[in-house]
């Protein structure tokens, strides 16, 4: 009886691992990138450097609910960047990625955003593959360029210059109410059908097309992959 009785706590610490919620970085671009973390509920690693081939766990606590900007060409503290940092609000472009472990127990949101740009591609995986994992790489094409190579302003912007005061102003800027599609979201939502080309990609308040661009996994162990040279493209 003592055996079984061991076995199944073992088991059971097994499960409980397995389940635990984590949330690790795995960097493969050519290039170095700092990550700056935004929080709405719980704790994160925040101005966390990772290395061209390496990988970060980002510490989070089991009810984190908030986001990762990545910055490119920055120097140590990210007071300067070639993309993202040190505004973080669109002025230089950069990719965003969502998550929030806090509103369902057990499970997590996540979502890629293109709202503030592109500066680096993105996946989104969780250790149960039947979850949907998001992708996006823009190679070419972008109707406003960025500095450095293959990065591009906000979809909300029509130039540099309309993103120089941040992508979502609270005037409202070039995206609709900041709600919905912007002069150039189009050509996000066509490239990356499963990323924000806008606020209400996913269909709130009627703005179409309301895409796949939110998913709620029951496995919290979730890895965001950058430059994973893939796009993904599942239906709503």
């Amino acid at each position: 009886m003592a055996l079984t009785a061991l076995s199944a706590l073992a088991l059971a610490a097994v499960a409980s691992v397995a389940q635990a919620q984590s949330l690790n970085v795995v960097n493969s671009c050519s290039e170095d990138v700092i990550l700056f973390t935004q929080t709405s509920f719980g704790t994160i690693d925040n101005y966390v450097a990772v290395a061209a081939g390496a990988s970060s766990d980002m510490g989070i606590s089991s009810d984190w609910d908030g986001a990762i900007n990545v910055g490119t060409g920055c120097n140590s503290d990210a007071s300067t960047c070639t993309t993202g940092g040190p505004t973080w609000d669109g002025e230089t472009p950069f990719s965003r990625a969502e998550f929030n472990f806090y509103a369902i127990a057990g499970s997590v949101t996540y979502d890629i955003s293109l709202i503030y740009g592109y500066n680096v591609g993105m996946e989104i995986s969780s250790a149960d593959t039947s979850c949907d994992a998001y992708a996006c790489t823009i190679s070419s094409g972008c109707p406003v360029a960025g500095p450095g190579t293959d990065t591009c302003y906000s979809p909300c912007c029509s130039s540099a210059d309309a993103c120089s005061g941040g992508a979502l102003p609270a005037s409202g800027g070039g995206c609709t109410d900041n709600a919905g599609p912007g002069p150039n979201s189009p050509f996000y939502y066509d490239t990356c059908p499963n990323a924000y080309a806008f606020p209400d990609n996913d269909g709130a308040d009627g703005y179409t097309p309301a895409d796949n661009v939110d998913y709620t996994c029951g496995n919290t162990a979730i890895t965001l992959t950058l430059c994973p040279g893939t796009t993904s493209d599942i239906p709503k």
